[in-house]
């Protein structure tokens, strides 16, 4: 974990995460904290794929100056600079593939420099960053993470820390004898039937850190409309338009979807890593949502 302190100083810090390319709700959340006087920003992760404007989206962060961590898209980025890795003919990895050819070089390196974790505060009341959790930037930490498991996860920080996490699209946070954990919102693609853009505000106390959840109403349907006109819509296939659906509705496509071609393709999973662009429209034309509940990450540990 990094130890230099990214705003050592800061009383008011704007934490957001998982814009997904996005440039209506990060234009509506930048403008939401310039409106609040708030200066320091940090984004954890996830800035790329699931909206089709992740090339403006991290040209405008990184021309900013905004600290970013490095989430599990961005690593899945990375994955393809593999030219025989197995994403470059799966047709789930369509989008991230289409990321890979449109991200300028210089815009893909800064990508791949992104760090795991941040320091933004130590000295008496710490404030760490991460995308999942220490070492995962997939973790899905919730109301169902045990205490022990808390208590491991906080052992490498120091006493009193508030950590940041991220990666579930939904708002939530922990309060223990470890420290404090506080999963942001997601920015781009929100994922508890509100629409409108999400991001935290950090406030230092004597004592800690409080946290306030900032939701921002912005152009959702210039961003949907532009989503399906674009090349990241049409080259995708099944999987852009799950995302496109997410977008819409705030509500949980992509892993519903998935537990459908388990069960189409229940004879071949072992093994499996992916879907061919076949398999996906077969198995779209049998898809009901409907027989698929919504996923709440706290109240259960069933992804659907």
């Amino acid at each position: 974990m990094p130890l230099s302190p990214i705003f050592p100083e800061s009383r008011r810090i704007a934490i957001f995460s998982d814009i997904h390319g996005n440039r209506q709700a990060l234009g509506a959340i930048l403008k939401d904290m310039q409106a609040r006087g708030i200066k320091d920003i940090a984004c954890n992760g996830d800035l790329i794929t699931s909206s089709a404007h992740s090339a403006e989206v991290v040209k405008k962060i990184r021309e900013l100056g905004i600290p970013s961590t490095r989430g599990n898209h961005e690593r899945y980025l990375f994955e393809l600079s593999d030219p025989a890795d197995e994403k470059w003919q799966l047709d789930n990895w369509a989008a991230t593939r289409h990321e890979y050819k449109v991200l300028d070089t210089r815009d893909k390196s800064w990508l791949y420099d992104l760090p795991e974790s941040l320091c933004l505060q130590e000295e008496k009341i710490p404030l760490f960053m991460t995308h999942g959790a220490p070492g995962d930037d997939r973790a899905r930490l919730t109301s169902q993470t045990s205490e022990q498991s808390w208590q491991s996860i906080f052992a490498s920080f120091p006493q009193n820390t508030t950590l940041i996490g991220s990666h579930l699209h939904r708002f939530w946070r922990y309060e223990g004898m470890h420290g404090q954990f506080v999963r942001t919102p997601s920015a781009g693609l929100p994922l508890d039937g509100d629409t409108s853009a999400a991001y935290c505000v950090l406030e230092r106390q004597t004592n800690g850190w409080t946290v306030e959840l900032c939701r921002v109403a912005y152009d959702l349907d210039k961003e949907l409309a532009d989503f399906k006109k674009s090349d990241f819509y049409q080259e995708g296939g099944v999987f852009t338009h799950l995302l496109w659906l997410e977008l819409k509705t705030a509500r949980w496509w992509v892993m519903p979807f998935f537990a459908h071609l388990a069960t189409v393709f229940a004879d071949s999973q072992e093994g499996r890593k992916g879907y061919s662009h076949e398999e996906m429209r077969f198995a779209w034309q049998s898809f009901d949502r409907n027989l698929y509940p919504d996923y709440d990450p706290d109240k259960s540990d069933v992804l659907v």
